[in-house]
């Protein structure tokens, strides 16, 4: 393992960087530590400027290069039983201890010790950084970093997003989006339900509406090895609504996702469903009540991984780091935002996601000197 790997992700973890906090003293910190190497810096904020995404790039400026990605917020640990201070790395038993060291500082750990080892004079090719905020709520920091990149610099030919898969090459994942839909009818005594529009049973059938529509795309399979389940799926996850068992419910609060596996249009699957919700369902409240109305808001949207737009970065990977795969991961990733950009991406990291925002999150030391190996094999496409 490279010397300084550890100490970097102990600096890392003690950053509480959870995705209700800002990100932007791990942000600076890194931006300092890169810019006394000479790499230039670019930031692209959230709305608030509470948040920055971070792009770090060293070596020539119009060439394709190499594309390192990580993500700087991690999740709660509220609620959750650690036996070690979650933001503060632990040794023992052969890994380290700390929220974030799998899912994924213990990568950023690896790109930082991999860049600050590298001589910007001797670069053929450049290599970035690509630190974002909020994946964990959706992917949706990426974006703006993305839009920037693009704008920026010369496309990376490559992008290694560096989430845990044991240090085994993916080449794909479904995509994911979250929605929050309000339905509000007319609130009555429920001894007089025909003069009333309950919101609850309106959400009720949206909920077997969508089971109606997976359940006929569930006959679209996917043809990507190991992905599991290999069809479109969706969950209704919380429901709210309501204030007495004796009144009708005016409104109720519905949250659900759908996960498109690749071959499937995750934009025309969205029209279609809220076409429903704007048209159909809209009109059955409204022959209770003129005024109801359904309001959705879609809270996130995480693009697949496409097995068909890899095979570059895989065949890069493969020949650099003799790390072979094509399988697929359950999990999302903002790896899809960079093939949609035209990126060839795979998902290779340390750790394993069996421990990612659980108590103790650990990744063995094995793992994160697998990682700087694999680095230092790609640095040598890159000098």
């Amino acid at each position: 393992m490279a010397g300084d790997t550890l100490d970097f992700l102990d600096r890392l973890v003690g950053f509480d960087t959870v995705s209700s906090k800002s990100n932007l003293d791990l942000i600076d910190w890194v931006g300092d530590l890169v810019a006394a190497k000479g790499a230039r810096l670019r930031r692209t904020y959230n709305d608030e400027r509470t948040k920055a995404n971070l792009l770090v790039s060293i070596g020539p400026v119009d060439v394709p290069g190499l594309l390192l990605s990580g993500h700087s917020d991690v999740v709660l640990v509220d609620d959750q039983q650690w036996s070690t201070d979650p933001f503060r790395l632990t040794e023992k038993h052969g890994s380290v201890f700390g929220r974030g060291t799998a899912d994924m500082k213990g990568f950023v750990a690896c790109c930082l010790s991999m860049l600050t080892r590298l001589d910007p004079a001797t670069l053929r090719r450049p290599v970035h950084l690509a630190l974002s905020y909020d994946e964990e709520l959706g992917c949706r920091g990426v974006p703006r970093l993305v839009d920037d990149l693009v704008a920026s610099t010369a496309l990376p030919a490559v992008a290694v997003v560096g989430e845990p898969t044991l240090m085994q090459v993916a080449t794909c994942h479904k995509g994911a989006r979250v929605y929050e839909t309000v339905f509000t009818g007319l609130e009555a005594h429920s001894s007089q339900s025909q003069i009333g529009v309950s919101a609850n049973v309106h959400a009720a059938r949206f909920i077997l509406h969508l089971e109606r529509i997976f359940g006929e795309l569930a006959t679209r399979r996917s043809g990507a090895r190991g992905l599991v389940p290999d069809t479109c799926t969706f969950n209704a996850g919380v429901m709210s609504g309501g204030t007495a068992v004796n009144m009708i419910p005016r409104s109720s609060r519905l949250l659900w996702e759908f996960r498109d596996i690749p071959e499937v249009d995750g934009d025309l699957l969205e029209e279609t469903l809220l076409a429903h919700l704007f048209g159909p369902a809209t009109d059955a409240m409204r022959m209770g009540c003129a005024g109801a109305r359904i309001d959705t808001e879609r809270l996130a949207c995480v693009l697949p991984l496409d097995p068909a737009g890899t095979g570059p970065a895989v065949e890069l990977v493969r020949r650099l780091t003799g790390i072979s795969g094509d399988g697929a991961v359950a999990f999302g990733t903002e790896a899809g935002n960079f093939q949609n950009a035209g990126i060839p991406a795979v998902v290779c990291g340390p750790g394993t996601i069996a421990v990612a925002h659980k108590p103790d999150e650990h990744v063995a030391l094995s793992q994160l000197a697998a990682a700087d190996r694999f680095l230092d094999d790609l640095a040598a496409w890159i000098t």
